[in-house]
């Protein structure tokens, strides 16, 4: 008899035991936290750039402009004409949060007298400041008429920030410029990888995670110590190099952008930094570049001081008198304008002289009766009644007489979104250069301070923190009257910060991007504290608003049916508002294509905003005991997936931006089914249909995989083929 040799259809390998099939899903488990700790890992130290970072990101190529356009990409200075058309451009591209404007319509402004739209324009070349008003719906809100911007909200805080009073400071055009960019990549562009590791948000500006680090991230850090100085300035890990803050949170510029109005003035001085580029120093220094011209530049406006000294015969000399003419316009602020401070100011208020003050001409002196008494200048700007007539700084010596310096005043006093009589700006910071400092109020006097000193401290080391600039107040580094930051603060109340940027008037090429990066931070730590920047500085200062925190998901209990609580700490010292404290959470249920989503694949599901108010249980803070908020999330009780939560806490003095987590984080709970099955017979008799199909198969399955070679296991070729044909050996009965 022949017979056909068998086609084994099973590997000869040895079968698994029952044990190790039983053990396997255990070994599984073990090894997945290994797996994940291999992916967590920081980067190496002693790593190469290009282990760590994209190659546009090492080549400092930013994401909103191609890489060969010199000025978009922070290779080449903005000049008048590229800042305003880029202004115009990115309006145009964002009209949901950004306005262009040029000037103001004009009126009647809060001192009562009648402007047109031309007083803003600059006395030589006819250029108003070009400005940015930015807020989420500026097209919509409330419209003023003087100022001629929509986009005006009451409860949402006013920000102002100021380029180029000084027309020979062109790094200081550029870092308000490079805020605009990021404000319009960033918005709503969630979770966006800034320098191409793998991670987002993960360092954004300052010590955020406060280990004494800059780099909070670790990945400057990781690199080999040739490597940690990218921007050449000789200190490691620095700001401004490679991987120290350069992963910030765009969902946290989103939600600052839609608490606030920010307006962004990059070129005050537009007579003077055209005048400077075009025809000064060219002048100066023919056929050099201005970085290695050894003039320091043209730092006024252009105002034509010529007096003949003979009415009315005309000035018949329309040139620009370089020995003369043009104001300091960081000298002609009106707050104790005119005070003789020597180099900082002309001796004699008012006069305009060739010679070594010339430079800081602080402008006319004024020649006004403005209060009608037949007394001129009995009560200038310095909050008291200096002629005891029962009026305040209602006759004034001199201040404000320029343009550029009309346009802050009236764009300050006439921005009332809440119709109290006083301006919006509870913060403003104006950009300057050079020399690596941080300046504060007072300015115009030696040995003193303000009401507010220790607080304007506190944030101007915020912001020295970030820069690694030095913390001053301005009169330590050398007093001057009439400028900015004393006439907003001493004034309008505003907490004002002047940045002395970099290291030279006409900052080499080289070295815009890097500085503008390093100064990128300024502008919006500025813009978050200008809810309240007294308390939040009190309120940080004592340790008190970093003891909050939201509860974390290990701390959540989900309760069998109803909604699920999800509960804020705050210290018992924090003066929390209910009414204006939210959590906003939102409900996914990844599948498995989904399960490595991360803030950017989830930012287009919607948030919801669930209430919060105390509860009686006390909480347990880092400093003692706290009150404990409580937000009720209506989750369904058949939903399973994943609970995205995050807390915006308020306090009752309007500080509005207190997050947890920080950043615009947010935290994921897990959520299973919590449903009831139904009654104990159901139950137990799907449960015995569940388990008798379930173990049944398994015991069928294993009976199968363990049992004995034979002929069962034997399949003929010829079985295969459905004929008796026979294959293989043949054999012989």
């Amino acid at each position: 008899m022949t017979t056909a040799a068998p086609v084994a259809l099973r590997s000869s390998a040895p079968r698994p035991t029952l044990g190790f099939l039983i053990c396997l899903p255990l070994l599984l488990s073990f090894a997945a936290p290994v797996a994940e700790n291999a992916y967590a890992q920081e980067p190496a130290t002693g790593a190469t750039p290009e282990s760590i970072w994209s190659q546009d990101y090492i080549d400092d190529i930013f994401p909103w402009a191609p890489a060969n356009d010199p000025i978009l990409q922070f290779k080449e200075y903005h000049t008048y004409d590229t800042v305003k058309n880029r202004m115009l451009r990115l309006a145009e591209d964002h009209p949901d949060i950004f306005a262009f404007h040029e000037g103001m319509n004009g009126g009647t402004n809060a001192r009562g007298e009648e402007v047109t739209a031309n007083a803003y324009e600059g006395w030589y070349y006819g250029h108003s400041s070009p400005w940015m008003k930015i807020t989420a719906d500026v097209q919509d809100g409330d419209y003023n008429p003087f100022v001629g911007d929509t986009g005006n909200y009451p409860d949402r805080h006013d920000v102002m920030i100021v380029g180029n009073h000084h027309a020979r400071e062109w790094m200081s055009v550029q870092v308000p410029m490079m805020q605009l960019e990021v404000i319009a990549f960033s918005y709503n562009n969630i979770g966006y990888d800034n320098d191409g590791d793998g991670f987002v948000d993960e360092d954004t500006w300052g010590d955020s995670n406060g280990d004494g680090q800059l780099d909070d991230d670790g990945d400057c850090l990781g690199l080999a110590a040739e490597f940690q100085d990218s921007n050449g300035d000789g200190t490691n890990c620095g700001p401004g190099d490679h991987g120290v803050d350069e992963d910030y949170s765009e969902q946290w510029i989103t939600d600052l952008v839609n608490s606030r109005e920010i307006y962004i003035i990059p070129m005050l001085n537009t007579d003077g930094n055209i005048y400077d580029r075009e025809v000064y120093m060219p002048s100066q220094c023919p056929g050099e570049e201005a970085w290695d011209c050894s003039s320091a530049g043209w730092r006024k406006n252009l105002r034509d001081n010529t007096v003949t000294g003979i009415t009315p015969l005309p000035d018949l000399d329309e040139e620009v008198d370089e020995g003369c003419d043009g104001v300091d316009l960081n000298r002609n602020y009106q707050f104790e304008w005119g005070a003789p401070l020597g180099a900082t100011g002309p001796l004699v208020p008012g006069a305009c002289y060739a010679g070594q003050n010339n430079d800081v001409y602080n402008g006319p002196v004024d020649t006004v009766d403005q209060d009608s008494d037949n007394r001129l200048n009995e009560d200038h700007v310095d909050g008291k009644d200096d002629d005891g007539d029962g009026l305040t700084d209602e006759d004034w010596l001199g201040g404000n007489s320029e343009p550029e310096t009309k346009f802050i005043q009236d764009l300050t006093e006439m921005n009332d979104d809440t119709g109290d009589g006083s301006s919006e700006f509870k913060s403003t910071l104006t950009h300057h250069s050079f020399s690596e400092l941080i300046l504060w109020p007072w300015g115009h006097c030696t040995d003193c301070e303000s009401p507010d000193h220790v607080q304007l401290q506190y944030h101007g080391q915020m912001m020295a923190d970030m820069t690694q600039y030095a913390n001053l107040q301005s009169s330590s580094l050398y007093p001057t009257s009439g400028d900015f930051c004393d006439w907003h603060y001493g004034v309008h109340g505003s907490y004002c910060y002047t940045s002395e940027i970099g290291t030279a008037f006409h900052q080499h090429p080289d070295d815009i991007d890097h500085i503008a990066v390093r100064n990128l931070g300024l502008g919006f730590y500025i813009a978050e504290i200008a809810d309240n920047p007294r308390e939040r500085a009190d309120l940080e200062i004592a340790n008190i608003s970093q003891q909050n925190y939201l509860k974390q998901p290990s701390m959540v209990t989900i309760p069998d049916e109803g909604d699920i609580p999800i509960e804020i700490c705050v210290s018992n010292l924090f003066p929390y508002s209910a009414t204006d404290s939210k959590v906003q959470w939102r409900q996914v249920k990844p599948s498995r294509m989904q399960s490595d989503f991360g803030p950017r694949e989830w930012s287009t599901t919607p948030w919801e905003t669930a209430s919060v108010k105390m509860v009686d249980d006390g909480c347990t803070t880092s400093a003692g005991n706290g009150t404990l908020l409580q937000a009720m999330l209506p989750v369904s009780e058949t939903a399973t997936g994943k609970i995205h939560y995050k807390a915006t806490v308020s306090t009752l003095g309007g500080a509005d931006l207190y997050q947890y987590p920080a950043d615009g984080d947010y935290y994921v709970l897990d959520v299973t089914y919590r449903a009831a099955f139904g009654s104990a017979f159901g139950a137990f008799f799907m449960f015995s249909l569940v388990a008798t199909f379930v173990w049944g198969g398994l015991a069928v399955a294993l009976r199968i995989m363990l049992g004995d070679d034979g002929e069962d296991d034997k399949v003929y070729e010829g079985d295969l083929r459905g004929t008796q044909a026979e294959v293989g050996s043949l054999s012989e009965d």
